[in-house]
């Protein structure tokens, strides 16, 4: 049975590169999977760039035959899939609610009427009760987080007590993060049935025996794709945190060093030059 717990800090480039060693070659079919609000590009309220050295790693691996990447995203399909327009990538809106494969193929679960409804409202009180002083508030379409980092300690209390009280009431489950409160609605589907489902379409059934996995997310729905995956692949957690219990392998710092990695799983396809 899968435990979070404190799992090793990646410090250096070389950290990367020994994290991946021996794990696949360039002849094995590899499935990238990646979040891209805080972990590809800096989270903020609009999408925002990734940097330099990511974007150009992501292009040569999104052209690899051997790579099925796969960019999930909380916001809409169509959003993300616009704001990046790569080919040869498979986009997963609202958690892999929506995905759209590099062939055109889409699918699409539909959340029951009422939870969206519920949804929106808790959205729309949230941003009219608690989004002051720099809080605001990200929409997820099924899920909700409301993100405080900036708000002054004097005023921080009394806006979070507040949002806790709007969340649980609204009938949502309430995960608690550093600078953030989550709400999430109490239905069977996250990001690891995403995952799951994703792979499985395209690669059937026994995909967990065809693939070399690779997962890199970084906040508590990412948390249900690497414990899904755990034992069949390699998995990171982006976390600025010290103290942070997670189910991956392995702990990346900040943004920027997602791009360490990324650069790791290039090195493998690079043709060394004698």
């Amino acid at each position: 049975m899968a435990e979070q717990k404190k799992a090793p800090l990646l410090r250096k480039e070389e950290d990367y590169v020994k994290a991946l060693e021996g794990f696949f070659t360039k002849e094995d079919q590899v499935a990238l999977l990646l979040d891209y609000d805080g972990t590809l590009a800096p989270l903020s309220e609009e999408l925002s760039a990734m940097p330099k050295d990511t974007e150009i790693n992501i292009k040569k691996l999104a052209a690899n035959d051997k790579v099925f990447m796969v960019v999930f995203s909380g916001r809409d399909l169509a959003e993300i899939k616009n704001h990046l327009k790569f080919p040869n990538v498979t986009y997963a809106g609202n958690h892999g609610l929506e995905v759209e494969y590099p062939s055109g193929k889409k699918f699409k679960i539909e959340m029951p009427e009422e939870l969206l409804k519920k949804h929106q409202e808790l959205v729309t009180e949230l941003k009219e009760k608690v989004v002051l002083h720099g809080a605001w508030v990200e929409d997820k379409k099924i899920s909700v987080t409301y993100h405080y980092k900036g708000v002054n300690d004097k005023l921080k209390a009394k806006l979070i007590e507040t949002a806790k009280g709007l969340i649980q009431g609204h009938g949502f489950q309430l995960i608690e993060t550093p600078y953030a409160l989550e709400g999430k609605p109490r239905v069977n589907w996250d990001k690891g049935e995403g995952a799951k489902m994703i792979l499985e379409k395209h690669f059937d059934a026994d995909w967990a025996t065809k693939l070399k996995i690779i997962y890199c997310g970084d906040d508590t729905t990412d948390e249900d794709a690497i414990k899904v995956l755990h034992g069949t692949g390699k998995t990171f957690r982006v976390s600025e945190l010290p103290t942070l219990k997670t189910y991956a392998n392995y702990q990346i710092k900040t943004v920027e060093e997602v791009g360490w990695l990324l650069k790791a799983i290039q090195s493998v396809y690079e043709v060394k030059k004698k």
